[in-house]
């Protein structure tokens, strides 16, 4: 594990420095087809029309970014790009060190998180509620010829269900959300490894979580804490926190660089401290949703299943949309 992050963290530092080197002289404006597509990827249906009117009333003025554009109208709770919980669409290919051993994997995770009901509280504030889920799994496909055709052995799944309150304020913005998950080994990964078979856990819990917003220019700041209020087994232990930081940096020629940086803690793990770290393009003309091709850095425990105690280092390329 020491070597792969030896070889790693210098490339993450050194990409990441182009990635801001080419934000500082991209163009300082968006095109009014990035604008169109910001306004569509508001969920809530009256700041989504307050977004086309403002795009339609300054036709005749500087194009606003989408930093501006969002405190302007609403600075709506983004969705967090290096955030493993987040619920999305992404599939990573890369080289995973865990449990002893250097392999080459694939981590795919399908999420979706869909607006149920706003609640007018104010003219000025409403507070929305959501429901989300994802499905979230790790691939060895390092020896995928010696497995008797059972292609990539799966890993472990881990299964993700809640729902939260959402509210977007004048300089800032939270979320309180509520969360069901449960993990699973895969079948592949036990008959690798018969000694899980006795030392399997049917790891499952609840979580409430507290997270805090602001946007500052082309910078979203975030913070959080989490609480366990059951688990299987009983003494998991019970808090965490979390902060983080991504940038999303000026259009050019329709890519716009994206750097992000999310940093957990939980008690189950000593306090040790998880690092996960995101940077590369977003790219806006392929597809209606705009999606990021990004280099991936993680170190720490890792965040899948019963192997919350395992020390994991992953290192790969990811391709993610927010759908």
């Amino acid at each position: 594990m020491t070597s792969l992050k030896a070889i790693k963290s210098p490339l993450i530092i050194i990409f990441t420095g182009l990635i801001l080197l080419v934000s500082h002289h991209a163009f300082a404006q968006n095109t009014l087809n990035e604008q169109l597509t910001n306004c569509q990827k508001i969920h809530n249906d009256k700041d989504r029309l307050k977004c086309f009117d403002l795009i339609n009333n300054n036709e005749d003025e500087p194009q606003l970014s989408q930093h501006s554009q969002s405190t302007t109208i609403k600075n709506n709770f983004p969705a967090l790009i290096a955030d493993l919980n987040e619920p999305n669409l992404f599939v990573s290919y890369g080289k995973l060190d865990f449990l002893g051993s250097d392999f080459n994997s694939v981590l795919i995770s399908l999420g979706k998180r869909q607006p149920v009901k706003t609640f007018n509280l104010t003219n000025e504030h409403t507070l929305s509620f959501n429901v989300f889920g994802q499905i979230r799994s790790q691939f060895d496909v390092s020896e995928i010829h010696t497995r008797n055709n059972r292609g990539g052995a799966l890993i472990n799944t881990d299964f993700s269900v809640g729902g939260e309150l959402q509210q977007s304020l004048e300089k800032w913005n939270w979320r309180f959300s509520y969360t069901h998950k449960s993990t699973h080994l895969g079948d592949e990964f036990i008959i690798d490894h018969p000694n899980y078979l006795k030392g399997r856990i049917n790891l499952s819990y609840e979580t409430i979580r507290w997270t805090a917003h602001k946007n500052i220019k082309q910078w979203d700041m975030y913070a959080g804490i989490g609480f366990i209020t059951r688990s299987e087994p009983s003494d998991l232990g019970k808090e965490m926190w979390q902060i983080g930081t991504q940038y999303f940096g000026r259009t050019w020629h329709g890519f716009k660089p994206v750097f992000a940086v999310d940093l957990t803690s939980w008690s189950a793990y000593d306090w040790n401290i998880n690092i996960n770290m995101r940077a590369g393009i977003e790219i806006n003309q392929l597809s209606d949703l705009p999606f990021q091709l990004l280099l991936e850095y993680q170190d720490g425990h890792a965040p899948y299943g019963q192997f919350y105690n395992e020390d994991l280092t992953y290192f790969g390329l990811t391709l993610l949309q927010n759908w």
